[in-house]
């Protein structure tokens, strides 16, 4: 037994701080797809879910493999999530105010043809009709609140509760000495 009072190492015990974790992760076998800062990230997301918590395995390198191969599986995805939810925050008003272009042409000179795979207007042309859209402040908000999403990163940590004892007492049954 450990002096945690638990068969296992705490997480916090095996990573006090964030160097020791970027370490190991820059030290594993798996490929390195996350960025120094996310790594960051990532150690401080799990020291908060997870700090206190003893580990799952009682081999700690076999601890440390499925640690890092959710890493390895699910990060990229978050880091990339991470980023466009990045990107959507930074929006303003008026790029969410920009709506769809529709473009219908009509050309009856068959030499002058246009492609059909063009996105935008084309010039010299016999017939065309575009639709712009715009959309209202109101909409606008409403679109930008509807792609703000605040769960893939908790979903993500998630994946990591294998790697974890699921339960909140210790052990082994504390021993008291009694006066009589």
């Amino acid at each position: 037994m450990n002096n945690n009072g638990y068969d296992t190492k705490l997480f916090c015990e095996i990573y006090p701080d964030e160097n020791s974790f970027s370490n190991d992760y820059l030290s594993n076998k798996f490929p390195k797809d996350i960025s120094n800062e996310n790594i960051s990230i990532i150690y401080y997301l799990l020291y908060a879910k997870y700090g206190n918590t003893p580990i799952a395995n009682f081999d700690l390198n076999q601890f440390k493999y499925k640690l890092f191969s959710i890493i390895f599986m699910y990060g990229p995805r978050w880091q990339k999530q991470l980023a466009i939810q990045n990107e959507i925050r930074a929006l303003n008003i008026d790029d969410i105010m920009k709506g769809n272009k529709t473009i219908w042409n009509k050309a009856l000179n068959p030499n002058t043809e246009p492609s059909t795979a063009a996105l935008e207007e084309v010039r010299e042309i016999n017939e065309q009709n575009v639709q712009m859209q715009k959309k209202s402040i109101a909409d606008s908000y409403a679109l930008l609140l509807g792609l703000l999403e605040d769960s893939f990163t908790e979903e993500f940590i998630d994946r990591f509760k294998i790697c974890f004892k699921q339960f909140v007492m210790h052990e082994h049954p504390i021993l008291y000495i009694s006066e009589d």
